[in-house]
């Protein structure tokens, strides 16, 4: 009898002990989590994204309305960054219209106008970045250009400064420092953000 008794106690926890092993096992599978793969990186040729800007400026005397448009150009060479990314080059075209809306001023940039200025790295494999209004002062409206990195998370570029005079003609030279005025040369900004920076 006491034998028996043994037995049945031994067969009792030799169940459960099982139950509780593939319990545990259970449970651990649970938990194993499985790794989400990375986005594989964008195949072909990249671009920046295309962008617009708009501001009003009192000028000799009357408001003039600056336009500024980026836009990437299919037709000029790529250039290829650190990375070996493929990259459009861009062109900015420069607009600035009397208070009447007729044109004062009207020029589209490409790298090749600022080749006297960037005859290094830049030059050769970079790509024109930026192009922003400066500021006014005396007979001439003054802003920034830059050629540098194609790399959006890059800070690398060339400061360039563009200025026009009142009788619509074009002064390019090396930037020695950037103005504290100066806005932003290498915009991240959509335009809605920078009109809205400027009361617009």
């Amino acid at each position: 009898m006491r034998h028996s008794f043994l037995f049945f106690l031994l067969m009792v926890l030799t169940i459960t002990m099982v139950s509780s092993c593939k319990e545990k096992e259970t449970n651990d599978q649970n938990i194993i989590t499985k790794m989400v793969p990375k986005p594989a990186p964008p195949k072909g040729t990249q671009q920046l994204s295309s962008f617009e800007y708009k501001r009003v400026v009192e000028w000799i005397g009357s408001s003039y309305t600056i336009r500024i448009k980026r836009f990437a150009d299919k037709t000029l060479p790529t250039t290829t960054d650190e990375d070996g990314k493929k990259y459009y080059d861009n062109k900015i075209t420069l607009e600035i219209l009397r208070k009447d809306g007729t044109t004062f001023f009207h020029h589209t940039f490409s790298k090749s106008d600022f080749s006297a200025f960037t005859n290094n790295t830049y030059g050769k494999n970079g790509i024109l970045i930026g192009f922003m209004y400066d500021k006014v002062e005396g007979n001439t409206i003054k802003f920034g250009a830059s050629v540098g990195s194609p790399n959006p998370n890059s800070d690398e570029y060339v400061p360039i400064d563009v200025v026009i005079n009142n009788m619509g003609e074009i002064a390019i030279s090396n930037s020695s420092a950037l103005d504290l005025n100066r806005e932003e040369i290498n915009p991240k900004k959509t335009e809605a953000e920078l009109a809205e920076e400027d009361g617009m």
